[in-house]
Order: structure tokens, then sequence, then C-alpha cells
């Protein structure tokens, strides 16, 4: 009986083909971050509960998918632990966020500044991590934290101003997320 012995590069292969074979869960939650943001803005001034309520489904579904990224093959301890803290904390904002248990907007503005933050460095944390193309992930990882800061120091603004920023980060993370999904596509038909 013989083995084949698999270098790193057989791993690697291996591994990007695993993880491309799901690279739909990567285009769904794009588009629903997408749409949850363009909806935003096309109802910013009309109910807050229409807000809340796909503010908190982005979240949960979010930290849905961040949870099961974390137990990716091929993750440093510390990416995994990044993203199922940040999964789980992004779940339990959205899980609070609908069920009505806050209703001030204030506290829901600082949720989803801190929901931003995190998703903001698990982007910059697993851009470092990438062996090619990290400067788009460098780019929506300042621009999460960018809108995290933003809802932070001024959680107290209009809620119209709250539905188009939160509506442009997701419709920008979106997006992301959608051309992130096609590369991991092409990545792994090529491996």
């Amino acid at each position: 009986m013989t083995t084949v012995d698999q270098g790193p590069s057989d791993l690697d292969e291996s591994g990007l083909a695993a993880i491309g074979k799901h690279w739909g869960v990567l285009l769904f939650l794009g588009l629903t971050s997408l749409i949850v943001g363009i909806l935003a803005l096309a109802w910013p001034g009309k109910t807050i509960v229409v807000i809340a309520v796909l503010l908190a489904a982005w979240l949960i579904v979010s930290g849905v998918f961040q949870i099961f990224r974390g137990f990716s093959h091929g993750l440093s301890g510390g990416m995994r632990a990044l993203l199922f803290i940040s999964g789980v904390l992004s779940l339990i904002l959205g899980i609070i966020a609908i069920s009505g248990i806050w209703q001030a907007v204030e506290i829901l503005a600082i949720f989803i500044g801190i929901a931003f933050l995190f998703r903001g460095f698990g982007l910059l944390f697993g851009a470092a991590e990438e062996s090619g193309g990290r400067g788009w992930s460098i780019f929506a990882g300042i621009l999460m934290i960018i809108g995290g800061f933003v809802v932070l120091v001024w959680p107290a603004i209009s809620l119209v101003t709250l539905a188009w920023v939160t509506g442009i980060w997701l419709i920008v993370g979106g997006l992301f997320e959608i051309f992130g999904a096609f590369r991991l596509r092409k990545l792994a038909k090529s491996a």
C-alpha cells in the first residue's frame, strides 16, 4: 500500500476548494445586507419598527454566518475566537433588538455601532490572513469601523440619519460580501 505525501500547497488548495463549495452562503449574506440597506434608505422616515426589525434580522443572519465561519478549517486560533465572539455578540444583539427588550433608539444605535466595530475588526484581521486581494477587505473593514464610531459618538442622531447611515454601510458591506463570494467561487474552481 502506498501513501501520497501532500505538501502544504495541496492542503491549501483542498482547504480552499472545501470553503469554496459554500460560497453561496457568503453571497446570500451579501444580498441580504444589500437588500436591507436599500430598504433602510427607501423608508428613512416611515417607521423605525421596520428598520429595527430589518437590522435585527441582519444582525442575526450575520451572527449565525460568523459563528459557522469560525468553525472553518485553516483559520488561526485568534481568527476563530474573533469570528465566534463577534458572531455570538451579533446574534445576541439581534435577538435583543427584535424582542423589544430595549426600545430606546440610542441603545439600538449603540448596539449597531458595536456590531459594526466587531465586523470591521473582523474584516481587518481576516485581511491579515489572506494571501491576495487584501485591499478590499481592509477598505471594507475601515469603513465598518468608521461607521461604528460615528454611530457610537452620536447615538442620539435622528432616526432618518440613522437609517441613512445604516443603509449606506449595509449596502457597502453587502457589495463587498457579494464580490467576495464570487472571488471565493473563482478561487475554489481554480484550486
